[in-house]
């Protein structure tokens, strides 16, 4: 009867400890999205009644091809910023793992940095980087003598969204290297002395024994990564607001111009239904690709 109060008492404990976490999710996430997906078969400007417009907002978002742009351009900027960010961050956190004391805290404190700037900061910043006037980046090609290279980066077709991937990457990496270096101090050195006595290289390590090792965290690392730039708005508005034209307009942007510059509530709640698809998409996809198998060391 003891060992049951106490049991009963433990969880009790625990539905306190959780209860302020599932209230923040149920006000933050679920909710909202219960709203969102209830507003997307209805027809609002923000101040007029409420009508019931069935499913002619999902029909109206399937024939525009402004929305549809925009969502192609989320898929491509988070798809390719996500790739680039993992390459880097598993290859920074490869060579920063040789480095022991006080070289590698450095040099793991320089290359998380960019992680910890507001990303509006980053914008901004990258911004006067890519000014064709003044920019360090023109002023650079100059400098060495490569003034034809010169671009106007942000106003080009050919260069602006390759110009903001490159800032997400930058911005990202880091997360990613530290992620996959706190999986590596786990695998147990005795591992890495066995293959060495087998005349294994240090690459040939990485490969055949730290990579499959760590795959899970590179997992977690992918999805964490893949989500958080599909909801990126603020690094893109503060660079180009989503131009040339509607070039670098992603899913985000619009939804926002939509519902708030144009009224049309529920369409952008249809977007945003439609959108949520594909993000759930690529992560079941992504995590299909990089399944694999756990190891207990």
């Amino acid at each position: 009867m003891g060992k049951m109060k106490r049991f009963n008492t433990k969880r009790m404990t625990g539905y306190v400890f959780l209860a302020p976490a599932v209230v923040f999710i149920l006000y933050a996430t679920v909710i909202p999205f219960v709203w969102n997906f209830i507003l997307s078969f209805l027809t609002w400007d923000g101040f007029s009644d409420m009508e019931f417009h069935g499913i002619q907002n999902y029909l109206t978002v399937f024939q525009d091809s402004a929305i549809i742009k925009s969502i192609g351009n989320s898929v491509y900027y988070a798809l390719a910023s996500t790739i680039g960010g993992l390459a880097i961050g598993i290859l920074l956190a490869t060579l920063v793992f040789q480095l022991a004391g006080k070289e590698g805290s450095f040099f793991r404190l320089v290359l998380f940095s960019p992680a910890m700037l507001p990303i509006a900061v980053v914008g901004l910043m990258f911004t006067f980087f890519y000014n064709p006037e003044m920019g360090l980046l023109n002023n650079f090609l100059k400098l060495v003598g490569l003034g034809s290279m010169q671009h106007v980066w942000l106003q080009n077709r050919s260069t602006a969204m390759v110009c903001i991937i490159f800032v997400a990457v930058w911005k990202c990496a880091g997360q990613v290297m530290l992620l996959c270096f706190a999986s590596m101090q786990t695998i147990p050195g005795s591992l890495y002395e066995s293959s060495k006595l087998d005349g294994a290289g240090y690459w040939k390590q990485i490969r055949y024994i730290t990579l499959p090792l760590i795959k899970p965290m590179i997992l977690l690392a992918s999805i964490n990564t893949l989500g958080t730039q599909y909801k990126s708005y603020d690094l893109i508005y503060t660079m180009t607001q989503g131009g040339p034209g509607d070039l670098t307009t992603t899913i985000p942007i619009r939804m926002t111009k939509m519902a708030f510059s144009y009224g049309k509530f529920g369409e952008s709640a249809a977007a945003g239904v439609v959108f949520t698809v594909v993000v759930v998409v690529s992560i079941l996809f992504v995590k299909h690709l990089l399944r694999g198998e756990e190891y207990e060391f």
